[in-house]
């Protein structure tokens, strides 16, 4: 199966029950103090491995809605947004357009991956920690002025590459896990 084929199967996969309406709700009424610890922790190491490859492009900074693809010179067709919900209906109701504008650029950079493209090959994990996220239902993501802003608090819309310099974040399954439990014990 192609790095695009598990990608897509992936994005499939995401339940859009976790998003649908959650625009309208409290943060509290959607995660727990713990869930948005981890999701911090998945949207850290994103930004991490982001700034790692801006250092690689020797570019200082780009913000949180452009792809990996665009920083390397490729562009979206004009018919991509329309495309992406006819190709994975499950987004057709889900009113984020972060998730759906970062799943379209993580689809993309694993189609780059099968094209054999040496940059998607040498960060063929950038969109893990997003994808990881969307998945666990943690995508109630929204940008209010200069930042990005969840239950977790905000990051700023602007990855810098200066942020390649910060130790790995472990993301595993285990890890994330005990951080819920260590928050929501504590």
């Amino acid at each position: 199966m192609s790095y695009y084929e598990l990608a897509a199967k992936r994005i499939r996969n995401i339940d859009p029950n976790l998003y649908i309406g959650i625009s309208q709700k409290r943060y509290e009424e959607v995660r727990t103090k713990g869930e948005y610890a981890a999701d911090a922790t998945l949207i850290a190491e994103y930004y991490r491995r982001v700034g790692v490859f801006l250092q690689h492009l020797s570019k200082e900074a780009t913000g949180i809605y452009v792809g990996m693809d665009l920083l390397i010179g490729y562009r979206i067709p004009d018919d991509a947004w329309d495309n992406f919900v006819v190709d994975f209906p499950n987004f057709k109701d889900i009113d984020l357009s972060l998730i759906k504008l970062l799943s379209m650029h993580y689809l993309r950079w694993c189609a780059l991956i099968d094209e054999k493209n040496g940059f998607a090959l040498q960060y063929p994990d950038i969109y893990e920690p997003m994808i990881t996220l969307f998945e666990r239902g943690g995508g109630r993501i929204s940008t209010h002025h200069h930042e990005l802003v969840g239950g977790f608090g905000g990051f700023p819309k602007t990855i810098y590459a200066t942020r390649g310099d910060m130790n790995p974040f472990d993301i595993s399954e285990s890890t994330l896990k005990k951080i819920i439990e260590e928050v929501e014990f504590a």
